[in-house]
């Protein structure tokens, strides 16, 4: 394991923020109404460049968040549009070099388009500037937050303003006869959510760990599989960059090969660097979350005795005792997304 490289990137995205309107239990990367971290457009620019040298072409690259458009402000708006344009060949007003032909798609909730008139100016200024491509959000989970209204108009709006095959639905179908999740009391939220898992399963790390893996079927820690986890962190040929630099494998958010700076840019972060330099990182792919007991044990983390819904569910739960025990370190980053998901949780529960 030690001699293996991690296999050559051929997609990307960028988290540009933290921000979201919305706290959708699903959440991955536990983005929220409290989010402050940003990505500026020239530490995208960055980013850009090193995918470039990195061969990443144009349209295998993503604008992601929490929510690219932030509060939906046009100060914020303007951020992303910044990034956007920094995805060009050559900035002629900025006069640097980014590297790539646009970006393959912008992704949103969709909470920001109020009117049509908005949500055609600002997609045909996206359009213009290098996006190919919107990429929509919509789900029960959102829609407990975002009014379908809002989605169904730009989803209708970017049919209209963009090329064809310039916007897709993440579910369709449910955007066709969306419910209105906000109006639902808990109970039958949850038992939305639950029907919802069981056809469209998601990955139990970040806030969906902590919210819908109890909606979940579990099984004793025992049970959990043993395998490694090479294909999601060696292999997956893609990357995820935090509005900080940290760069995680595929999607495993909270797991770090590292923070691309100015100094130290992407490319240079990835290229050569054997498994064996994220020691962490190593016993996952060969054994799983199970390889990480023994040294969350000596720190004090016991099983749950309700049980994990799977590897992911338990590995979310061994990285964050280390973290909140203090045994994080760089590669499992940033500890604002461990201790951040538990605090919010708390929060939630003495509303």
């Amino acid at each position: 394991m030690a001699t293996e490289t991690l296999e050559p990137i051929t997609a990307a995205g960028l988290l540009v923020t933290d921000y979201c309107p919305a706290r959708c239990r699903h959440c991955y990367v536990s983005a929220g109404p409290d989010g402050k971290r940003w990505m500026t457009p020239d530490a995208a620019r960055g980013h850009f460049a090193a995918l470039r040298r990195l061969s990443v072409p144009a349209d295998g690259v993503h604008i992601g968040g929490g929510e690219p458009f932030g509060r939906g402000t046009q100060s914020d708006f303007d951020r992303l549009l910044a990034i956007v344009r920094a995805a060009r060949p050559f900035d002629k007003a900025q006069g640097k070099q980014a590297g790539l032909d646009g970006v393959g798609y912008v992704e949103t909730g969709g909470a920001w388009a109020v009117s049509e008139t908005r949500a055609r100016e600002w997609l045909s200024a996206l359009a213009e500037a290098g996006m190919r491509q919107l990429a929509i959000s919509a789900d029960p989970y959102h829609q407990e937050f975002i009014p379908a209204e809002r989605v169904r108009l730009l989803y209708a709006v970017a049919r209209d303003a963009l090329p064809s095959g310039g916007v897709r639905a993440r579910r369709w179908r449910w955007l066709q006869s969306p419910q209105d999740v906000a109006a639902m009391g808990e109970n039958e939220r949850k038992s939305l959510f639950q029907s919802t898992l069981e056809r469209y399963p998601e990955r139990m790390t970040g806030r969906a760990a902590e919210e819908l893996a109890p909606l979940a079927r579990r099984v004793p820690i025992g049970e959990v599989p043993d395998d490694g986890c090479a294909k999601a962190l060696l292999a997956s040929g893609h990357v995820h960059v935090d509005p900080e630099g940290w760069g995680y494998p595929g999607t495993c958010a909270g797991i770090t090969l590292g923070r691309a700076t100015a100094e130290r840019p992407l490319d240079e972060l990835l290229c050569g660097r054997r498994v064996g330099d994220w020691p962490r990182i190593a016993l996952l792919a060969a054994g799983g979350p199970k390889r990480l007991l023994d040294e969350a044990e000596r720190g004090g983390f016991e099983a749950d005795p309700a049980g994990y819904a799977g590897k992911c569910h338990l590995c979310w739960s061994v990285r964050r005792h280390l973290v909140e025990s203090g045994a994080g370190g760089e590669d499992l980053a940033p500890a604002s997304l461990y201790v951040g998901t538990r605090a919010a949780q708390r929060k939630e529960n003495r509303r």
